[in-house]
């Protein structure tokens, strides 16, 4: 115990005098209860499959799928639940869907990407660029030095671009250009696609990858796959990263297989996904590519290392204002071959409250006691697993308060 209270006091000073662990306000607000005096629900909705789904109302919330536990679980259960619907409409087409996973090289060194108000800015400056190209032609006036200044200001952004945003380039490099318009009317044509962008910390540095769902209107072998569309997608990845700076291995830096719904299809992921961050052992079972987001946060909060605390803040920077799941549009629209309806933002989702089977209502301090040693997310384990009368049973354990609570009737 000397030990570790040792190292956390070490280089970083006494906890209480601490940077916070997040360096993002809404992030920090994330979870303070709505209601003054502090009360909160557990509720519990129950699926026709028995399986149980658990989550708290009555907290603000941040809408960060990436740097908050309790917003990244709820999102991600949203997200399975619309990935399953698709997939049981790819089937109902007589499609099929494969998994295409897109990898890059990379190092301890590299960044891993340009912070939300640092892409703002590059963005602006492109903007001004072209601006003052179109009024030099035109031999309007404009100022010289301000552009120059700019065009310095640029170039030492894009210099400063990272891992996540040469990814951003290479994908939009595959999904468009002649040679992706004709792989979209292979196999009875292209149904539509969904990316996702996994990132994870490891001994060689930030490990950011793409996972895309990619849905056929016919059966279709994935050999067949892999050897036209899929080989042609990579080719056009790794020309997109060595024009970067990057590069992709041919023997580990694609690969492609056939889904179904529940075997390693983006649902199940996305299902993955939130066990992983409501389980109470998250910092077990480490990936292959390193840690986790959410378990390098934990890492962060147990023992303010200083690289786990360093790494956390560059992830929160270069995270925020990104998107997680990005689908195809128009035409080829997967959510609206599911009919989904329109795409609620990840703010939305964490704003909604579940509808509910069964609650109990936690009172303030017992919402504070169970906040304060970050215990959370293991009663929400505890009530998916085995039900409210064991999530009663840990309360009680631990002397804490609750009742049950009212249910409103289900939203129709």
């Amino acid at each position: 115990m000397a030990k570790a209270q040792h190292r956390r006091e070490t280089r970083w000073g006494r906890r209480s005098q601490l940077r916070p662990i997040t360096s993002l306000r809404r992030v920090r607000n994330c979870g303070t209860p709505l209601d003054p005096d502090g009360g909160v629900t557990l509720a519990l909705t129950t699926g026709e499959d028995g399986s149980r789904s658990a989550g708290y109302s009555g907290l603000a919330s941040c809408g960060s799928v990436w740097s908050c536990p309790q917003c990244a679980a709820k999102i991600a259960t949203r997200r399975a639940d619309e990935l399953s619907k698709v997939m049981r409409a790819v089937d109902g087409a007589g499609g099929s869907a494969f998994l295409l996973t897109l990898t890059m090289r990379h190092s301890r060194g590299d960044r891993l990407g340009l912070s939300k108000d640092e892409r703002a800015r590059l963005r602006r400056l492109e903007e001004n660029r072209s601006l003052y190209e179109a009024a030099n032609a035109n031999h309007w006036d404009f100022d010289e030095r301000e552009a120059e200044a700019e065009a310095i200001e640029e170039n030492t952004l894009r210099q400063a671009r990272g891992c996540w945003d040469v990814l951003s380039d290479a994908w939009a490099r595959v999904t468009s250009g002649g040679a992706w318009q004709a792989d979209q009317e292979l196999f009875g044509g292209l149904l539509g696609w969904a990316r996702v962008v996994e990132v994870t910390d490891g001994d060689n540095g930030w490990h950011v990858h793409v996972h895309a769902l990619l849905c056929f209107g016919a059966q279709v072998s994935a050999e067949l796959v892999a050897g036209s569309v899929g080989a042609r997608m990579f080719a056009r990845w790794r020309g997109a990263l060595e024009r970067k700076g990057f590069d992709a291995s041919d023997d580990h830096g694609w690969d492609l297989r056939r889904v179904q719904l529940g075997d390693g299809d983006l649902a199940d992921y996305f299902t993955k996904i939130a066990h992983e961050v409501t389980g109470s052992h998250r910092k077990e079972g480490q990936r292959a590519g390193g840690r986790t987001p959410m378990q390098l946060l934990a890492d962060a909060v147990d023992t303010y290392e200083e690289s786990a605390m360093a790494r956390w803040w560059e992830w929160e920077q270069s995270s925020e204002g990104r998107r997680q799941l990005t689908w195809s549009t128009g035409r080829r629209d997967l959510r609206r071959l599911a009919m989904l309806g329109e795409e609620a933002t990840d703010e939305d989702i964490a704003a909604e409250d579940l509808d509910a089977d069964s609650r109990l209502a936690l009172s303030g301090d017992t919402w504070d006691c169970v906040q304060r040693n970050n215990r959370a997310c293991e009663l929400l384990s505890v009530a998916e697993n085995d039900g409210l009368d064991a999530a009663r049973t840990w309360l009680k354990d631990r002397g804490l308060l609750w009742s049950d609570a009212p249910t409103p009737p289900l939203r129709r």
